[in-house]
């Protein structure tokens, strides 16, 4: 029985790491993104910090937008592929194709094209985006999400250590640097995950796999339906509604707090610590290195003690890594430590918010509830790259960790009214010998 036990509260790893591909894939163009682009907007195109802060929030407004309506339209797809998977195919084919893009027209020096190209490729970054992270707690039971997530996380960290080394040796420091064997690396991994992702993975056999596995840990059928109807159903519950709107907030200050720091970190260590050329992605490697070490021990702890206090200690080490930073003004070598504190913190932070969302959320709204993540997130992310760069601009690079600061300590308040979707203990997890029913205390 011990054994079943274990098998149960443990993760199938083939299934995991299947689904983790695409979102590993879209991650590796994200981790390029914020490193490349906003050195692209003021090095090629000459843009001021504030204006390339609001070109850099463009994805954020489009994905505003466009991932709850692609959330909610994959919520009522019934397709021979099941509900996610048509998405995920086309889009990041398409975004594989339109990536490059970006390296020929920096080389052109045309704003126009550059501007074009980016805009088409954010719209189709947004058609999968949601169904991609929607598919985690698709085919994964409750009580294991937050594993599934972290190592979701792990996953997208290992694709950015690739994009990071590419972009430390390939990009020269000279006045106008290539940046196309960077951008095509990127759509390979692209291209690579989703292949293995459509040979070896089956959403429909997937979904029911994870029925008879939640069925096993006494989840009822009536919690694992697959379909909203439209998104029609509405909580009626107040402590889950002030619980849902605690947690979104939360992850509003959040990413107020992370983006501020990822969108504009390549100028920060070029202005502030003088990392030339490619070398600032030094920095963020031995950051994103000790990260992904941390995720699953971190996904352990919150299962543990919570995930609301897992995401205070979080928040704690944002706040504590970033006034390092703030207080060493040039270079020194213990801003590889302070970076990787403020890291593990942002993983941390990362790793817990998710998966209270779709603790709070219904089974059949798993979609549309993602789409409200990334409602909370991307609005964050419109604001604040153009409240950094103002701040860098106006008041000083320095200052631009400090901003993080205020942010993520706001991030924690709201967090008091969570009082759904905190955890589901392991260590008051007991299944029934006769019938393996799952408690879920605390809930």
């Amino acid at each position: 029985m011990r054994k079943k036990e274990r098998n149960l509260r443990s993760l199938d790893m083939r299934r995991t790491l299947l689904v983790t591909l695409p979102f590993a894939g879209a991650l590796a163009f994200w981790q390029a993104y914020d490193g490349i682009i906003p050195l692209i907007l003021r090095d090629t195109f000459h843009l001021g910090d504030t204006l390339a802060g609001a070109v850099m929030a463009l994805d954020n407004v489009c994905a505003l937008f466009l991932l709850p309506f692609f959330g909610s339209i994959s919520d009522r797809c019934h397709s021979r592929l099941g509900r996610r998977t048509p998405f995920i195919l086309v889009g990041s084919l398409l975004a594989a194709l339109l990536i490059p893009l970006l390296a020929v027209a920096d080389q052109m020096q045309s704003l126009p094209f550059f501007f074009t190209v980016l805009c088409l490729l954010l719209v189709v970054l947004s058609s999968y985006r949601s169904p991609c992270v929607a598919l985690m707690p698709d085919v994964t039971p409750r009580p294991i999400r937050a594993k599934a997530d972290a190592f979701n996380s792990l996953m997208a960290a290992a694709s950015g250590v690739v994009i990071l080394i590419s972009i430390s040796l390939a990009v020269p420091d000279v006045e106008h640097p290539n940046y196309m064997p960077v951008f095509l690396i990127i759509s390979a991994i692209i291209v690579l995950c989703t292949v293995l992702f459509a040979v070896f993975f089956r959403e429909k056999q997937a979904v029911e796999k994870m029925h008879a596995e939640s069925l096993a840990m006494g989840i009822s059928e009536a919690d694992m339906d697959a379909s909203d109807e439209g998104g029609k159903e509405k909580e009626t519950d107040a402590v889950v509604r002030r619980s849902l709107l605690g947690i979104l907030l939360c992850v509003f200050f959040y990413f107020m707090a992370s983006n501020a720091v990822t969108s504009a970190f390549s100028k920060y260590a070029s202005q502030v610590w003088g990392a030339g050329g490619g070398s600032f992605a030094n920095f963020q490697l031995v950051a994103t290195m000790v990260t992904l070490i941390s995720y699953m021990p971190m996904a352990n702890i919150s299962c543990r003690i919570g995930r609301k206090l897992t995401t205070y200690i979080g928040i704690g080490l944002m706040c504590l890594g970033g006034f390092c930073i703030f207080m060493t003004p040039g270079y020194s070598p213990l801003i590889y430590v302070f970076v990787s504190i403020s890291g593990v913190g942002m993983g941390t932070v990362a790793t817990t918010i998710y998966p209270m969302i779709m603790e709070v959320a219904s089974e059949k709204t798993t979609g549309r509830y993602t789409g409200y993540y990334y409602t909370a997130s991307m609005s964050a992310q419109i604001i604040t790259p153009i409240l950094s760069g103002a701040v860098m601009e106006f008041i000083g690079y320095r200052y631009l960790y400090l901003y993080a600061i205020v942010c993520a300590l706001l991030a924690a308040l709201p967090l008091a009214m969570v009082q759904k979707g905190n955890t589901i203990l392991l260590k008051d997890l007991e299944l029934d010998h006769s019938a393996g029913e799952l408690l879920e205390a605390g809930n």
